[in-house]
């Protein structure tokens, strides 16, 4: 079997479809935040690949990493991410089987999700926490300053109080059974961090989620010499070296690679097995459509030190499905394995064909005094 072309498709994701001369055709996603980048770089990484035999994953994904000479970050990771996603649907295909089978095969029956909650007061976001609870939602993952994001403002001392507020509300609407996932986004200075950890320790959550900003992984240390509440990171990892220093010096407790972030379904069976060395678990990232879903649930599915997967709309209707469908079955908070050969998408070429590709502007945030900070 030979490669014969790699058809990027920019709609309101990044997907990619790989051509063979057998007529069997891959579809993987790479959607992030740099759309038209990562668009650019599958372009750069076509001729690597055209003419190979897609069946050889590894060779391929070392080929479109190794043979970059500036490597690394969040097009590169996307970018191979969308491709090697397409050549598991085409061995898959190939053979008639789903993807987790060839990863070793079921390593658990299905996959504890957590959803999200927002809200703009205690009252509010609480309400919603308790809806998601009631349709059998065992974690829940959620953050403060919504209302400051509107007017496009981070104060950390602020939001720390608004986090501190919501936790109470949302432990009191959800009693005990329900695990809680406080989401920092990467917003707050260690000083920060640390006051949030203790003033919410009294309620139990399971982990708090991105503290403080990813760049420098030994930041962390400071937190955790004062907190022993669970900490969690590295949605933006894009590659096996990013989550290094996280695992062998023991920063976090959880790892949370995102399979259209960094490097697909290959990469992240790396990341998940450099974990496992140091008894940590991961959380994979995931807010993505049913195709970079259905990525990261056949992997979850197959790794043996997976806790849960998010899955934002988790407890809720399931958003429509676009080009790619269907969404995974979900019941009583977990996921069930996708049926069909590969990763079990359909993808609708036409209907994408006609879907505008949306703007991907960030909100701009400034501190009090007009500083930037970050989102």
């Amino acid at each position: 079997m030979k490669i014969t072309d790699i058809i990027c498709i920019h709609t309101k994701g990044v997907y990619v479809k790989v051509e063979t001369d057998e007529g069997i055709a891959g579809y993987g996603e790479g959607t992030n935040f740099t759309p038209k980048a990562v668009v650019g770089m599958i372009e750069e990484m076509k001729p690597y690949i055209i003419g190979e035999d897609p069946q050889r994953i590894e060779y391929l994904w070392q080929a479109c990493f190794r043979r970059l000479f500036a490597r690394g970050g969040p097009v590169t990771g996307s970018a191979i991410a969308a491709i090697d996603m397409a050549l598991w649907d085409i061995k898959g295909k190939k053979l008639g089987v789903p993807v987790y089978q060839l990863l070793g095969g079921l390593a658990r029956n299905r996959v504890r999700l957590y959803g999200h909650v927002t809200g703009h007061s205690a009252e509010e976001i609480a309400s919603n926490a308790k809806k998601l609870a009631d349709k059998g939602i065992t974690a829940i993952r959620y953050r403060g300053f919504h209302d400051t994001d509107a007017i496009h403002l981070h104060d950390h001392k602020r939001a720390v109080l608004q986090q501190v507020e919501y936790t109470e509300a949302i432990r009191a609407a959800v009693g005990n059974s329900v695990d809680l996932i406080v989401e920092c986004h990467g917003r707050y200075d260690a000083d920060y961090a640390v006051m949030l950890a203790r003033e919410i320790k009294r309620f139990r959550p399971l982990y708090i989620e991105d503290p403080i900003r990813h760049e420098n992984p030994q930041a962390l240390r400071r937190i955790r010499s004062y907190t022993d509440i669970p900490l969690a990171t590295g949605e933006r990892g894009h590659n096996k070296w990013d989550f290094r220093e996280l695992l062998t010096d023991g920063l976090v407790d959880y790892v949370r690679p995102d399979v259209c972030w960094c490097g697909g379904i290959s990469e992240i069976r790396k990341i998940a097995a450099m974990a496992e060395m140091y008894h940590v678990q991961v959380v994979p990232h995931n807010t993505q459509g049913p195709l970079g879903t259905a990525a990261s649930l056949h992997a979850s599915l197959s790794m043996p030190n997976v806790a849960m997967m998010e899955l934002p709309w988790a407890g809720k209707d399931a958003p429509p499905a676009d080009a790619a469908s269907p969404w995974p079955v979900i019941e009583d908070g977990y996921a069930y394995p996708p049926t069909g050969p590969g990763l079990g998408i359909r993808f609708n070429e036409e209907l994408a064909a006609s879907l505008p590709a949306p703007s991907k502007l960030l909100p701009r945030l400034n501190a009090i005094d007009g500083s930037v900070r970050d989102w």
